[in-house]
């Protein structure tokens, strides 16, 4: 005795099972596993390889860290300074400041 075919039912009412998913797509069966884990549409689930309908793991979906941007006039570099001596306390030696301005092209203060 073979092993038995699950179907899904997507949300048009299609009874579709990996295989299907996998002959209308091109994809391999773990991407067809998943699609049909993820969502019930049909248009996500049978859309083509390649194409992201909603879900994946495009660049899109990346959450971007919110980085400390610093503009060049004196107030800025100042509350900069106090951000990084604050959070980083071996920066407040002036010795490791000293090491730091010899070692990099930029002229710190």
């Amino acid at each position: 005795m073979g092993r038995s075919v699950k179907l899904f039912s997507l949300d048009n009412g299609q009874k579709v099972s990996i295989n299907d998913v996998m002959q209308a797509t091109g994809c391999k069966d773990s991407a067809a596993r998943y699609r049909l884990a993820a969502s019930r549409d049909p248009d996500k689930v049978l859309a083509p390889k390649g194409t992201h309908k909603g879900f994946g793991c495009g660049h899109k979906n990346k959450v971007k860290k919110n980085l400390i941007k610093t503009k060049s006039n004196a107030f800025n570099s100042a509350v900069y300074e106090t951000f990084i001596i604050n959070n980083k306390p071996f920066y407040a030696d002036p010795m490791y400041r000293l090491a730091l301005q010899k070692i990099s092209c930029n002229k710190a203060n």
